[in-house]
């Protein structure tokens, strides 16, 4: 009789098994690898957007009297190109506190970005509030305070 003959080593299959199973977890490293730095692009072109917004935001609270915040302005951004602002201002029922809707175009907005960012503020005592305005509302307010109270109870 012949001795057996002891093979050590891997078949065929569980070669072409484990090279495939290589692949697979290679393209799924490879693809969260890509996506991680598409979101990092994407979170620091945000940044870019919202401290334009921010800078002219600051813009419109620097503005000294209301006739100059509400027909809005120019201002040069860094990354969007010139930003044309407006704001529509309402006074509301509390005193001192500003209803603001803001629009501000930007001439050469980020690939991906809109063209227009709006939104609402609420600004409580802006460089344009005026005094007699709170005095008056102040005593608007006393007044109505003292007609919803009976005193005729007493």
């Amino acid at each position: 009789m012949s001795p057996r003959r002891t093979v050590y080593g891997f078949s065929l299959i569980e070669v072409v098994v484990a090279l495939a199973l290589f692949a697979m977890a290679s393209v799924v490293l490879t693809s969260t690898f890509v996506n991680a730095l598409l979101a990092r692009e994407h979170g620091q072109s945000n940044d870019i957007r919202n401290a334009d917004i921010r800078a002219v935001r600051m813009q419109l609270l620097l503005e000294p009297n209301i006739e100059d915040a509400e027909d809005g302005d120019r201002y040069e951004t860094f990354e969007n190109g010139t930003a044309n602002w407006e704001a529509s201002i309402e006074p509301t029922n509390v005193v001192d506190l500003f209803q603001v809707q803001l629009r501000i175009d930007f001439s050469e907005p980020q690939e991906g970005s809109d063209a227009t960012h709006m939104e609402t503020l609420y600004l409580l005592r802006p460089t344009w509030s005026e005094s007699d305005e709170r005095s008056q509302l102040l005593q608007d307010k006393k007044d109505d305070l003292q007609d919803s109270r009976d005193f005729d109870r007493f």
